[in-house]
């Protein structure tokens, strides 16, 4: 009875978290219809409105703090828990600005006007909350945890994994770790009474609180949030922005900045300046590689 209780609370919450997304998105619609940049050119051009992946909005704060400082006149409105998917429905309906994203675009995205540029990268890294007594873990230790085999950290606390939907970007990344992960993957998915953090910051948030938590997140969520969490080495390699450039560390996310027909000329110009010398140097000290030019 109470294992068919805990499946219902947990599908109740997604689908809870699946409704209010698309109510904040059809208020977005209904509020800022896409016609409105065309008819009031003036009045749009000092407000950016931007919106996506949760692992992006931290330094993307930071990003519009800066430009601001050199145009005084821009008014960022950053909207919360839309997603990648999310963030691209809103821009399409030109809800929003500029949506930034942490895949690349699928096919069904892609339309006149759309246009996605990649502006950096950042490790997908396994974390603990800071007063945890760990700093590294194995892909074998992780297959234990995510099977559901290995119970309690060394010192005897409870481990509870934190898992992410299962159409999310860190599931297929950690699936891609290699074919026991993607089962154990599986196999944390289908049992019951599991972790499921819907949104990127309720996700950080679980890792920070929950007693014996492990999760994903991103260096960048990390250090543009101040997050109380340690990223742990893997298989012996650290999540630095130095492995992850010489290809030692190799799970990580791509961020990218997409614009659509109604983007207008102010937004494009704070996408330049995310990828200008200043920009570069906001990214870097935020946990973000940048991709040097070829």
């Amino acid at each position: 009875m109470l294992s068919k209780l805990i499946k219902l609370i947990n599908k109740a919450n997604v689908n809870v978290f699946i409704t209010l997304r698309r109510i904040a998105l059809l208020s977005l619609y209904l509020f800022v219809p896409a016609a409105s940049q065309a008819q009031h050119p003036d009045h749009a051009a000092t407000r950016i409105r931007m919106g996506g992946s949760g692992s992006a909005l931290g330094t993307l704060q930071l990003l519009a703090d800066a430009f601001k400082k050199i145009h005084p006149q821009a008014n960022f409105v950053i909207v919360p828990s839309l997603g990648s998917g999310g963030g691209l429905k809103a821009l399409q309906a030109g809800a929003i600005d500029l949506a930034v994203i942490s895949r690349p675009l699928k096919d069904s995205e892609r339309g006149p006007g759309v246009m996605a540029t990649e502006y950096a990268r950042t490790p997908v890294v396994f974390a603990v909350a800071m007063t945890a007594n760990l700093s590294a873990i194995t892909t074998p230790e992780l297959v234990s945890i995510y099977a559901g085999e290995l119970k309690t950290w060394a010192d005897g606390r409870q481990l509870r994994p934190v898992l992410r939907p299962d159409d999310e970007s860190d599931t297929e990344i950690v699936r891609s770790m290699s074919p026991a992960m993607s089962q154990a993957v599986t196999a944390a998915h289908a049992r019951q009474g599991m972790i499921t953090a819907l949104t990127d910051k309720a996700n950080a948030e679980s890792l920070e609180t929950i007693p014996g938590a492990l999760g994903t997140t991103t260096l960048a969520q990390i250090i543009s949030e101040k997050r109380g969490l340690r990223p742990l080495a893997l298989d012996g390699v650290g999540p630095s922005l130095a492995n992850l450039a010489d290809g030692k560390y190799r799970h990580y996310k791509t961020f990218y900045t997409v614009s659509g027909p109604w983007t207008p000329p102010s937004a494009h110009q704070f996408a330049a300046f995310v990828r200008s010398a200043s920009g570069r140097d906001i990214l870097e000290k935020n946990g973000h590689w940048v991709v040097p030019p070829k």
